[in-house]
Protein backbone atom coordinates (compact mmCIF):
# COMPACT_ATOMS: atom_id res chain seq x y z
CA UNK A 1 0.00 0.00 0.00
CA UNK A 2 1.09 3.61 -1.49
CA UNK A 3 1.79 6.21 1.20
CA UNK A 4 -0.53 9.39 0.07
CA UNK A 5 1.47 12.50 -1.37
CA UNK A 6 2.60 14.89 1.14
CA UNK A 7 2.61 18.73 0.38
CA UNK A 8 6.57 19.74 -0.13
CA UNK A 9 5.83 23.18 -0.89
CA UNK A 10 5.76 26.35 1.76
CA UNK A 11 3.23 28.81 0.79
CA UNK A 12 0.90 26.31 1.17
CA UNK A 13 -1.66 27.41 4.73
CA UNK A 14 -4.33 26.28 6.21
CA UNK A 15 -7.58 28.16 5.01
CA UNK A 16 -9.03 27.61 8.60
CA UNK A 17 -5.79 28.49 10.92
CA UNK A 18 -3.38 29.43 8.56
CA UNK A 19 -0.70 26.29 9.60
CA UNK A 20 2.07 25.70 7.81
CA UNK A 21 0.91 22.23 5.98
CA UNK A 22 4.00 22.03 4.66
CA UNK A 23 5.06 18.13 4.49
CA UNK A 24 1.46 16.94 5.95
CA UNK A 25 -0.26 14.42 3.47
CA UNK A 26 -2.49 15.63 1.27
CA UNK A 27 -6.08 13.52 2.13
CA UNK A 28 -5.16 13.89 6.05
CA UNK A 29 -6.31 17.13 8.43
CA UNK A 30 -4.53 19.99 9.41
CA UNK A 31 -2.44 19.13 12.54
CA UNK A 32 -3.58 22.73 14.32
CA UNK A 33 -7.49 22.79 13.67
CA UNK A 34 -8.47 19.92 12.08
CA UNK A 35 -9.81 20.70 9.04
CA UNK A 36 -9.15 18.38 5.68
CA UNK A 37 -5.95 19.57 3.59
CA UNK A 38 -8.07 19.36 0.86
CA UNK A 39 -10.28 22.04 1.83
CA UNK A 40 -6.88 24.34 1.76
CA UNK A 41 -5.71 22.58 -1.52
CA UNK A 42 -8.99 23.44 -3.42
CA UNK A 43 -9.50 27.07 -1.70
CA UNK A 44 -6.12 27.94 -3.22
CA UNK A 45 -7.13 26.64 -7.04
CA UNK A 46 -10.39 28.58 -7.12
CA UNK A 47 -8.15 31.73 -5.98
CA UNK A 48 -10.59 31.64 -2.59
CA UNK A 49 -12.31 34.85 -1.45
CA UNK A 50 -11.05 38.21 -0.61
CA UNK A 51 -11.87 39.43 2.55
CA UNK A 52 -13.10 42.89 2.64
CA UNK A 53 -12.21 44.01 6.56
CA UNK A 54 -8.72 43.13 5.56
CA UNK A 55 -8.80 45.17 2.10
CA UNK A 56 -10.22 47.86 4.27
CA UNK A 57 -7.56 47.28 7.10
CA UNK A 58 -4.63 47.93 5.06
CA UNK A 59 -6.09 50.39 3.42
CA UNK A 60 -6.89 52.44 6.75
CA UNK A 61 -3.30 51.53 8.06
CA UNK A 62 -1.83 53.00 5.00
CA UNK A 63 -3.80 56.58 5.61
CA UNK A 64 -3.59 56.12 9.33
CA UNK A 65 0.54 56.14 8.79
CA UNK A 66 0.62 59.05 6.19
CA UNK A 67 -2.11 61.46 6.84
CA UNK A 68 -4.35 60.65 9.60
CA UNK A 69 -2.87 58.71 12.66
CA UNK A 70 -6.55 58.07 14.64
CA UNK A 71 -7.18 55.63 11.44
CA UNK A 72 -4.79 53.03 12.89
CA UNK A 73 -7.26 51.91 15.33
CA UNK A 74 -10.00 51.34 13.32
CA UNK A 75 -7.44 49.19 11.04
CA UNK A 76 -6.37 47.60 13.93
CA UNK A 77 -9.70 46.72 15.10
CA UNK A 78 -10.76 46.03 11.11
CA UNK A 79 -7.84 43.22 10.87
CA UNK A 80 -8.75 41.29 14.34
CA UNK A 81 -12.29 41.14 12.66
CA UNK A 82 -10.90 39.72 9.77
CA UNK A 83 -8.73 37.41 11.55
CA UNK A 84 -11.94 35.75 12.83
CA UNK A 85 -13.79 35.83 10.05
CA UNK A 86 -11.00 33.60 8.31
CA UNK A 87 -12.17 30.77 10.74
CA UNK A 88 -14.66 30.07 8.26
CA UNK A 89 -12.30 29.51 5.67
CA UNK A 90 -11.98 29.77 2.26
CA UNK A 91 -10.11 32.99 2.07
CA UNK A 92 -6.93 33.43 0.39
CA UNK A 93 -3.49 33.72 1.56
CA UNK A 94 -3.47 37.65 0.01
CA UNK A 95 -6.37 38.63 2.28
CA UNK A 96 -4.18 37.09 5.28
CA UNK A 97 -0.94 38.73 4.37
CA UNK A 98 -3.03 42.24 4.21
CA UNK A 99 -5.00 41.80 7.61
CA UNK A 100 -1.57 41.13 9.10
CA UNK A 101 -0.28 44.30 7.38
CA UNK A 102 -3.49 46.53 8.58
CA UNK A 103 -2.90 45.18 11.99
CA UNK A 104 0.87 46.35 12.18
CA UNK A 105 0.24 49.68 10.72
CA UNK A 106 -2.69 49.60 12.87
CA UNK A 107 -0.59 49.13 15.95
CA UNK A 108 1.88 51.82 14.58
CA UNK A 109 -0.44 54.16 14.19
CA UNK A 110 -2.41 53.77 17.42
CA UNK A 111 1.60 54.65 18.84
CA UNK A 112 1.90 57.58 16.97
CA UNK A 113 -2.05 58.52 17.80
CA UNK A 114 -0.65 58.28 21.42
CA UNK A 115 2.61 59.93 21.39
CA UNK A 116 0.47 62.93 19.48
CA UNK A 117 -2.09 63.10 22.19
CA UNK A 118 0.53 63.34 24.88
CA UNK A 119 2.79 65.97 23.03
CA UNK A 120 -0.40 68.30 22.42
CA UNK A 121 -1.34 67.96 26.16
CA UNK A 122 2.26 69.22 27.29
CA UNK A 123 1.98 71.80 24.65
CA UNK A 124 -0.79 72.78 26.41
CA UNK A 125 0.33 72.46 29.66
CA UNK A 126 3.16 74.50 28.76
CA UNK A 127 1.03 77.06 26.96
CA UNK A 128 -0.99 77.28 29.97
CA UNK A 129 1.56 77.60 32.45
Amino acid sequence: MEAPPVIRESPYRCIGCGYDLSGTAIGGQCPECGRPIVDSLRSREIGGRRSGQANASMILGILGLVLFPFLGMLAWYLARKAREEFASGGFDSTSRSMATAGLVMGIIGTIISVFWAIYMAAFLVIEVL
